[in-house]
């Protein structure tokens, strides 16, 4: 005779069943979830990896979850979920210490840089005071940014922004350098000039400024020595014969007394690529030059612009 289950025995099945169902470990999962978010202000900022792989735990931990509510309730099993909750709050700690980490890198690397551009700043001012005016004049412009973006870079070191007083501090210092190495630059071209026995104004060279010093003659015509400017003219000549087109033009010379052009002569034009075939030593560059030659009998003038010498030798005495 087949005996049933009892009432009794059913209620005792039904309450192995429901109590041998696993619980959602809700409180855990809701923790870590809380821990890693409460780290991304931060963390996007100043720990962009370490954040990545706290919302990857997140995510893996959501994906284990999300598997077990999908599974028959009674073969659930939290035991990974719970597991990867603890990789969550472990990688959140990693964010944490990350982000502590970059901060104080960017505080100690802006502090030392904020140090190194005030340090070269007053260097520069103090070489800068021994300089004319108009010399010193953009120096200054200069100094005036570093120090401006050093004033930003403590201010933001005041308000916390790290990221913002690395910037300044990184800007303050490439200015601060930058008059450093025009001074640098200035000191190298004075001494070259010196040290070359030129005491004529390098600028006005670079201008086309020469000082012939005796009476020439250019095409034909005399020169009166003095002051004058140099300069290519605009009127098209006609290669001599054999010659390429472009291997002469007209030099002017322009009066620095009235501003007349006083003179014109015929130069030989050398590209700087060629100039081995005219002298193995110094030539201008980018500037105009005279000097003579053969005992006086000639005065060369010499003009060099954009990479090509214009030349024009001038007999000391009538054609």
């Amino acid at each position: 005779m087949k005996r049933g289950v009892s009432p009794l025995m059913f209620l005792v099945l039904a309450t192995v069943a429901i109590t041998g169902c696993a619980q959602p470990p809700t409180d855990i999962i809701e923790a870590a979830r809380a821990s890693v978010a409460a780290v991304e202000a931060e963390g996007s900022q100043y720990g962009a990896s370490a954040l990545a792989d706290a919302q990857g735990a997140v995510s893996r931990m959501d994906a284990e979850m999300a598997t077990q509510e999908q599974a028959f309730a009674l073969s659930r099993d939290y035991a990974r979920a719970t597991e990867l909750a603890g990789e969550a709050e472990a990688a959140a700690t990693a964010v944490t210490a990350a982000v502590s980490a970059e901060m104080d890198r960017l505080r100690s690397e802006a502090t030392g840089m904020i140090s190194d551009a005030e340090g070269t700043i007053a260097e520069a001012r103090t070489e800068i005071e021994e300089l004319d005016e108009e010399a010193a004049a953009p120096l200054l412009e200069s100094v005036a940014g570093a120090e401006a973006s050093v004033a930003a870079a403590n201010d933001a070191l005041g308000a916390n922004d790290l990221q913002g007083a690395h910037r300044e501090a990184s800007s303050a210092v490439r200015a601060a350098n930058g008059v450093t190495s025009d001074l640098a630059a200035m000191a190298a071209e004075a001494a070259a000039a010196e040290e070359a026995g030129e005491e004529a104004d390098i600028l006005r060279a670079r201008n086309g400024g020469i000082d012939i010093p005796r009476d020439v003659y250019v095409n034909g015509q005399m020169l009166a020595a003095g002051a004058y400017t140099v300069r290519v003219g605009n009127q098209t000549v006609a290669p001599a014969p054999g010659l390429e087109a472009g291997s002469s033009a007209w030099l002017e010379f322009v009066s620095d007394e009235d501003g007349s052009v006083a003179g014109r002569g015929m130069a030989a034009t050398v590209p700087d690529a060629e100039m081995d075939e005219v002298t193995t030593g110094w030539y201008p560059r980018n500037q105009a030059y005279v000097d003579q030659l053969q005992g006086g009998e000639y005065v060369r003038v010499w003009l060099n612009r954009s990479g090509v010498s214009y030349l024009v030798h001038a007999p000391t005495s009538a054609p």
